[in-house]
Order: C-alpha cells, then structure tokens, then sequence
C-alpha cells in the first residue's frame, strides 16, 4: 500500500504571494501594449462585458495571484444568461454516483484549506474577470474536441483515451496527475476529461481539468479550468466564467485555482480527482474535485440541446495548441510517455457513470485511443498500470516539437 498511497496526495496547494505578484505585474506590462491597439467601440464592448460578469461582492479575497470575489449565490453572473431567467439555483445535486451522497460541504474541509479565506454562507466564490481576461481568451481554441476538429486547424493537437460510442454516458471521473509546464506565452497546454454529443456543426461539449496557458490566465502556472459550448463555440459557451452559463456552488474553488504541488520526473507524483457527471432528476451537469468530492457548481441542462439524456463521447487525455511559430508546446508532464507512473503524465481509477448511475470500469476492449501527432506526443494504455487498485488507467504526454 505505500506504493498506492504517494499517488492519493493532493494538488491543490498554495504558492509564494510575491512570485505571483511579479510574475501578474511582468503579464500586465505586456498586455497593455496588446489593448492599446483597441478601438473605441471594442473598449466599450468589453467594458460591458465586465459589469455583467463582475456583479458588486459581499467580500473580496487575494488568492493565488487573483482577485475572488464571494457574490449572493442567487444574483451570481450564470444567471444573466437568457435561457436561465426562470432558473433556481441548485445548492447541491440530487443523487450522486453510486447512490451515496457525500456528506462534505461545497468548500475545501479544514485539514486541506491550508489557511486560505472562504466566503460567507450564502455565498459563492467568482473569480474577478479583468479586461485583460477578456482580451487574451479571444485568442482561445473556440472548441476542444476529441479528434481535435477545430477553427485552430492545425495548430491544436489532442491525445486521448475515449469510450467507444454504443450506448449512452452519464458521467466520467479520473485521478489525474498535476504537472508544471514551461510554454511559450502564445501556447497553451491542457490535460483535462470530458463529455460530448452532437453534429460535428453543433457539438455540446463539457471539459474539466487543468492547464497551463498564459492566453487564459496571463501566467505559466498549473491552474483549474473548465469550458463549455452548445454549438462547436460559434456563439455559445465559454472558458471558465467569462461568460454567463456555469452556475457556481462554491465557497472557494474558482477556475484559475492553482494546482500545487505539481509532480516531478522520478519523485513524488501528486493528483487530484475530477468528476463531471448529470444528475439524473434535474439534468443537470455537476463539476466535482477532490478525493473529497466538493461540489464546485454545475451546468444547467437549460444551456444544451444535446446533453439533455447523457452524452455520446466521454474521454480523458489533453491538448495543445501551438503558437505563430508553429512549435507545438509540451503536454501532460512535458515527457514521453515509458509505463512509468514517475515520467508520464497519469490518469488513474478512470470510471464511466452508466444509466443506473452506478461507476463502472471502462472495460479492456471498450476504449478507442487517438493520437495525432506521434513524432511529439504518445499514449501507454496500460489498463490496470501493475495494480489491481489503480485499474484502469493510462499514462500520456509528450514535449512538443515542430508540429506543421
């Protein structure tokens, strides 16, 4: 059991304040040269943007290199968005997998909270949208899907482990290994799950997991995101809350919430559970962290067309895109993947939600891998990784390379 318990320790850890504070003044300096170049209407568009999305806090908290604002759970920005006027904001979900809800509370317990601030009963932590966000995320892939299908063409990469589409899913969970990543500032790197359904036009997709990208978060650190979409990103869906849609149930767990301590190459291998499953009764799409099971909110089932009775796809794996100069970045722990739980980026005790809302194994013959660029990322589906306790799981990754 040794060997089992290094993998169990969490990611979700603090970091130096004044590294941050450099790093965020070094960011800034460089996007100003970038807004300045905006016209008056454009100034003006992302100015009404942030008054919808930053609504006036009961307090606010310095975390983690940003601002989190704690806002009344009932007049949080989700609910600004047309199709959820007559939307009753769900606290907690109904049922959970395996019939047994959990019995924590949506914020971090005490033992892991490591000193941090959470906001006041009643209300729900938003992290504060600037409008340097709103500048850096129009240069975001508009849509992550499993084969990599997107407006970035081939720029974006996708390496991935995805159920084979025969029946529908409900959910998807996974232990996934945290990794600090050095990336370029025009690159983006994301190890992350997801669920999707839909015309390849049309493709309700659901992502949750973590990245490195300095285009969403002006830095080069591990950070949690999560992104939605109804229609392949033409019109609908964001990254993290830089839209209205994602109703937040959360007293401190943000996107942009930094992943720490990251594992390193032959030491200690650091993960953190994820959960994207629907509940059942209400339909709606619920975001999961922690061994712990915290409750971080949800996506309404009102935002989708598609996802309304399960989803068609379920995968877990990563991205990355590629910067102007067409070198593709590094992905999972940035080292190709050998077997080893110690060099590959893993994910572990992956499970499927099925239609009894029972976990379930993937099953040996049941999974399809995908892998589009060989020569800069690989993907070791070992199953059971030499322990009945982690089955199933993989490890995946790569450094990057010239990727035209």
């Amino acid at each position: 059991m040794p060997a089992i318990q290094q993998f169990t320790k969490t990611a979700f850890g603090s970091y130096s304040v004044m590294a941050l504070k450099i790093i965020a003044i070094l960011v800034l300096l460089f996007i100003s040269v970038k807004s300045s170049s905006l016209s008056v209407e454009e100034d003006l568009y992302l100015e009404e943007q942030l008054t919808v999305l930053n609504k006036p806090p009961i307090k606010t908290i310095e975390m983690g290199g940003y601002i989190m604002d704690c806002v009344d759970i009932n007049k949080q920005p989700a609910l600004d968005h047309p199709l959820l006027k007559n939307h009753k904001v769900q606290t907690r979900p109904t049922t959970f997998p395996g019939g047994i809800m959990p019995k924590t509370s949506s914020s971090i317990p005490s033992n892991t909270r490591q000193g941090r601030e959470v906001c006041p009963e009643g209300s729900v932590a938003i992290r504060r949208t600037s409008k340097q966000d709103l500048i850096r995320a129009k240069s975001m892939p508009k849509l992550l899907s499993v084969d990599a299908s997107n407006p970035s063409g081939n720029r974006l990469h996708a390496v991935n482990l995805a159920m084979k589409t025969d029946v529908p899913y409900f959910g998807v969970e996974a232990y996934v290994a945290g990794w600090n990543l050095t990336i370029a500032h025009d690159q983006q790197s994301f190890t992350t799950m997801w669920v999707q359904s839909g015309p390849r036009d049309q493709l309700n997709s659901i992502l949750a997991g973590w990245t490195v990208s300095p285009n969403l978060y002006g830095d080069n650190l591990t950070r949690l995101f999560w992104y939605w979409t109804a229609d392949s990103g033409a019109t609908t869906g964001c990254y993290n809350q830089l839209c209205s849609g994602f109703v937040s149930t959360s007293t401190e767990i943000t996107p942009g919430f930094l992943v720490r301590p990251t594992s390193y190459r032959g030491g200690d291998q650091f993960d953190s559970k994820f959960l994207v499953y629907q509940d059942r009764p209400t339909g709606n799409w619920w975001l999961v962290v922690s061994k712990d099971n915290k409750f971080v909110g949800y996506w309404p089932k009102e935002l989708f067309n598609d996802l309304i009775d399960g989803a068609e796809t379920v995968a877990w794996g990563g991205f990355a895109v590629a910067g102007e100069s067409r070198n593709c970045p590094p992905m999972g722990s940035g080292y190709m993947p050998d077997g080893s739980f110690r060099v590959g980026c893993y994910f572990r005790n992956i499970h499927i939600v099925n239609d009894k809302n029972a976990y379930k194994n993937p099953g040996d013959d049941a999974t399809v891998e995908y892998v589009d660029k060989t020569g800069c990322y690989g993907l070791n589906n070992q199953k059971n990784c030499g322990h009945d306790e982690l089955y199933y799981c993989f490890t995946f990754g790569g450094p990057g390379c010239r990727c035209d």
